[in-house]
């Protein structure tokens, strides 16, 4: 796909998605190196890779697609054991994923994969696929990471999609796959060793035709259905190469994958897709009846399909609602074959691939396992004869959700009848009530939800305000909860006598070919809070098959509506044949296919609990309720960065005018007028009230824009192994506290200085190998990276067992370099002197390498943190180690400070600076140094005017001094002040480029009269008033 034709919302999303894979990958990678034994990590590895190829392949990115498909090849042979893991494997692999990482990184910021040179990384990896001695190995760089970190770092999640088309009107009955006629192929040259990318790029092109569709949109939903239902393909066909004897329900949901792909390609006439799917299904059903097992040839043959319906999906146009296919007669050959019992083989001209494996005979599934009758035995609810209990166990719990769904929505909307996608949601759930009854044979009311849902679908295209049409909606779907409540009794109520039960079917008998209604049927909702949209979107359209493989046991499969995984319910067992009277009942080879994946949330959330099903189904209903849950992990919801600022921003304003009411408050309330005073009164009320909403909302915003240091964290232990190899130590990361959260915008500017001071605690804290010995140290150096909450801030500390750092040599480095007088470095106590370190082309190296040495590492370390609001401290001793410790502000935008005035002038203390406050009289000063100071509790506390430090007019002396204590680290300074005034939330405003070199001052802030309030820098002024500041 042409990069200038991509649609920028999937190129964003596979940028955010690239990134996560490779620091998946990457940290997995070095721990394999420690344990190359462990199955587990390979799998893991090779997971995120095979994503990144498809991905890449999918929006025709040549370059990341050849170079991840080459990784994936040998992450592939090392899992088969074929090969072994050796050094200069994970050196080629981490040198890929380096090339990677840069491609992606340049896709992020030029919209192009870049001039990365791969040419000699794939030719290392070529060498050792063909078992010869590889090439010299490009050597990964000492990876220093990229500036800028991953737009926005998730936990590991499933990525999000796009919408699910509403269901389309259903057939009479499912159409015959369509055969795609085989057509004369050109002769065309396959590379020897081709992979699958490079095999389909040789397949013949064949004749654009137009497809049946609703539009545009049907078309691009159809599109990302299928993308999302291929990567639940791929992964589930690698779980099931993993463990091939435990197949059960893992084949179900690869059968109904497949199922549903074909019965969506045969809607809108898509006759290569739908062929495809059809045979890849009729292999599996083999699988799923114990025929044959999930090979490693098998599992490649079926990878194989699912990279050629991803690559057969690119071919669509939905503008135009064309597509142009290629000749898939080769590999629907392969699969006939495979299903007909003779070996699997792939295409002639993949190399690097098994092939030629003969069908294993299976053994017969053991009576109980999963996916066969056996698991059902559990007591069923009583229903009407003719219905299968676990139908109307999950029908019931499904039309009573979108019932309160739709009772939400039209609450919404008779409020505000613009939003659409309310309109949407309420659309959505009565076609899935209309698809729902239709399945269950309630024809009376499948045609009235039809009728309604079509008024709705006509007011949400005509511009209408939706809130005049509330009230009929509401009577119509009053009507509609009456005839299902009245159905629900009556399907729900046990038979007056057991219908004799119908012998199953001899798996090798086939009948002909029936067809059977085609029905739609709908994913069960979770039982916990949902979405409007969500739970409507969940509905899958569902083809009635027309041969024995829907004789079989067939699973309704809920997907949960955060993550997208298949979480399997009870299998269903068919129903007993119903009476001759019941001529409306559903057939009972009908069985759900896995509806589609859940679509991302358009409209807010609608939290509304379902009704607990009635009578027998309350235990069915549970049972499936805590199954769906089982399988749900946390959300995420990728949000634009910058909404989140403009968000933050609002809230700054909201806070101001809080502020300016309680302003007006004590204004009111200082009048002595009765009536005033009591309008003083409910105003501060009011104002209270404001506040506690501003909070809440303040707090959940913060939430939002929090991310865990992991994100950054995990890229250090590349970095400390290219160190230490690099510099020939041995040395340990030992990370801590991964789970402690920042605001993001903090996260991502801090990657750079933890940079420099791993770098520096590798290169110059720990010693060599002998001299650590030499010393009686272990051999083995460590460096620790930590992070954790101190009261509003939160600290990360990087600490090594090195030789720590000599104050005198520091102060002799410093004089030599000319940055401090000798003068200057006597005054200097062993702290100061140490953090000389930070000054700007300071360096105690004696000899330079292309790790550090240059004296500007240390220099950007102080500057980032400093634009940061935060502070940086060291504590070291000679032999033992150094600790840096960073102080973070958790969010660079709202904070609590105290208000003081001075020389008439009122400014702004970071509360989490001040220590305490208190008062002094002015007697107890005395001199130490030549700077004030006074015994504090014990503690000798050195005393600075801020009028002094500041350049203010001086007040009148004072007998009892205002003094406010701020610390820095472990530091402490007592701040004298004219007034201590009061603890206020305050938003902070950068000063801009003309103002940004004031000392002493980080920010300003606006109060609620209008007046701007600048804010000091604690750690500045500390320097200020020891006149020590580098």
């Amino acid at each position: 796909m042409s990069q200038d034709f991509m649609d920028p919302e999937i190129f964003a999303d596979f940028i955010v998605e690239a990134k996560e894979h490779l620091e998946t990958i990457e940290p997995n990678l070095l721990e394999l190196e420690k344990a190359p034994d462990n199955l587990a990590l390979l799998n893991e590895i090779f997971r995120p890779m095979h994503s990144l190829k498809g991905a890449s392949g999918f929006l025709g990115l040549n370059r990341i697609n050849g170079l991840a498909h080459r990784a994936e090849n040998i992450m592939d042979e090392l899992r088969k054991g074929d090969m072994t893991v050796t050094s200069e494997i994970m050196d080629v692999i981490l040198s890929a994923t380096d090339a990677l990482r840069q491609m992606v990184d340049n896709l992020d910021t030029t919209g192009g994969e870049g001039d990365v040179e791969t040419e000699s990384i794939i030719a290392t990896i070529d060498a050792i696929m063909a078992g010869g001695a590889p090439p010299a190995a490009p050597r990964p760089a000492p990876a220093a990471p990229a500036p800028a970190p991953a737009p926005e770092p998730a936990p590991a999640a499933e990525p999000v999609v796009a919408p699910a088309p509403a269901p389309a009107p259903a057939p009479a009955a499912e159409p015959e796959p369509v055969a795609a006629a085989p057509r004369p192929q050109a002769e065309r040259e396959v590379p020897a060793d081709a992979g699958s990318a490079e095999w389909i790029a040789t397949l013949e092109p064949l004749e654009s035709y137009a497809l049946t569709a609703f539009g545009e949109g049907h078309l691009k939903d159809f599109i990302d259905e299928a993308r999302e239902m291929a990567e639940n393909l791929s992964s589930g066909l690698l779980e099931l190469e993993r463990n091939p004897t435990e197949q059960g329900e893992l084949v179900n949901d690869l059968f109904r994958f497949f199922h549903n792909l074909k019965g969506n390609s045969g809607i809108i006439g898509f006759a290569e897709l739908n062929s495809l799917t059809h045979e890849a299904e009729t292999l599996l059903n083999n699988v799923r009846r114990g025929e044959m097992t999930g090979s490693h040839e098998l599992v490649d043959l079926l990878l194989l399909v699912v990279d050629l319906l991803e690559a057969l999906v690119t071919r669509i146009d939905p503008v135009s609602g064309n597509v142009t296919p290629f000749d898939i007669s080769v590999i629907l050959e392969c699969l006939r074959k495979a299903v007909a019992g003779g070996d699997i083989t792939l295409p002639e001209g993949l190399g690097g691939r098994r092939s030629g494996g003969s069908v294993a005979e299976a053994p017969a599934p053991e009576a109980g396992a999963p996916g066969t009758d056996d698991d059902a035995d559990a007591p069923s609810p009583p229903v009407a004869p003719g219905y299968d209990p676990d139908d109307v166990a999950l029908f019931i719990n499904t039309v009573r959700q979108q019932m309160d769904n739709v009772g939400v929505a039209l609450k919404t909307l008779a409020v505000d009848g613009t939003q659409r996608e309310y309109v949407d949601a309420l659309y959505r759930c009565l076609v899935t009530i209309q698809n729902s009854s239709g399945y269950m044979g309630l024809d009376d009311i499948r045609v009235y939800a039809e009728r309604t849902a079509g008024l709705v679908d006509q007011a949400r295209f005509s511009g209408m305000d939706f809130s005049l049409m509330v009230d009929l909606m509401e009577q119509e779907t009053s009507i509609i909860g009456d005839m299902l409540e009245k159905q629900i009794a009556r399907i729900s109520m046990p038979a007056p006598a057991q219908a004799p039960e119908a012998a199953p079917a001899a798996p090798e008998a086939k009948a002909a070919p029936a067809p059977a209604a085609e029905a739609k049927a709908v994913a069960a909702p979770p039982a916990a809070k949902t979405d409007v949209t969500t739970d409507a979107r969940a509905a899958a359209s569902v083809d009635a098959e027309d041969e024995d493989a829907e004789d079989d046991d067939a699973a309704v499969v809920t997907i949960s509506s955060v993550t997208g995984t298949p979480a399997p319910a009870a299998a269903v067992k068919p129903a007993a044949p119903a009476p001759a009277s019941a001529v409306a009942a559903p057939a009972a080879s009908a069985k759900p296919a896995a509806p589609v994946a859940p679509a991302r949330p358009a409209a807010p959330t609608a939290p509304s609990a379902p009704a607990a099903p009635a009578g027998g189904q309350g235990a069915a209903a549970a049972a499936q309720a805590q199954q769906a849950g089982a399988a749900k992990a946390s959300s995420t919801i990728r949000v634009d960065h910058e909404k989140l600022d403009h968000l933050m921003n609002l809230i700054g304003e909201l806070i101001i005018n809080r502020n300016r009411y309680t302003m007006l408050a004590r204004r009111l309330e200082d009048d002595t007028n009765v009536v005033i005073a009591e309008v003083a009164q409910d105003l501060s009320e009011t104002t209270y009230a404001m506040a506690r909403i501003s909070d809440d909302l303040q707090d959940t915003i913060m939430k939002v824009r929090m991310v865990p240091v992991s994100s950054v964290f995990s890229r250090f232990p590349r970095l400390v192994r290219d160190l230490s190899r690099k510099s020939g130590k041995e040395v340990d990361l030992i990370l801590e506290g991964e789970e402690t959260e920042l605001d993001k915008s903090v996260v991502e500017v801090i990657g750079d200085p933890l940079v420099h001071l791993i770098r520096n605690a590798v290169d110059h804290g720990v010693e060599s190998e002998d001299e650590r010995v030499a010393k009686g140290k272990k051999a083995k150096g460590k460096v620790t990276l930590r992070a954790y909450h101190k009261g509003n801030s939160v600290a990360i500390e990087i600490e090594d067992d090195g030789k720590g750092i000599d104050p005198e040599k520091m102060r002799e480095v410093a004089v030599r370099k000319g940055i401090i007088t000798p003068d200057e470095a006597k005054a200097m106590d062993d702290r100061e002197a140490m953090e000389l370190i930070f000054a700007p082309g300071f360096s105690s190296a004696e000899k330079i390498t292309d790790i550090s040495g240059r004296g500007v590492g240390m220099d950007v370390v102080r500057t980032n943190i400093k634009n940061l609001k935060g502070s940086v401290s060291i504590h070291s001793e000679i032999g033992k180690g150094t600790r840096f410790t960073l102080s973070l502000p958790l969010t660079l935008a709202i904070i609590d400070a105290l208000m003081v005035n001075v020389a008439g002038e009122m400014y702004a203390i970071p509360l989490d600076a001040v220590s305490e406050t208190t008062k002094i009289e002015a007697r107890r000063l005395t001199d130490v140094k030549g700077r004030k100071a006074v015994t504090l509790r014990g503690e000798v506390l050195g005393i600075a005017s801020l009028s002094e430090l500041l350049g203010l007019p001086k007040g009148d002396k004072q007998d009892v001094l205002s003094v406010v204590v701020i610390h820095d680290n472990d530091r402490r300074l007592g701040l004298v002040v004219d007034r201590l005034l009061e603890r206020q939330e305050i938003v902070i405003k950068p000063l801009g480029a003309y103002l940004g070199d004031l000392k002493g001052i980080s920010g300003a802030t606006i109060m609620g009269d209008g007046s701007v309030i600048l804010i000091l820098d604690p750690h500045e002024v500390y320097m200020m008033a020891t006149s020590k500041a580098i």
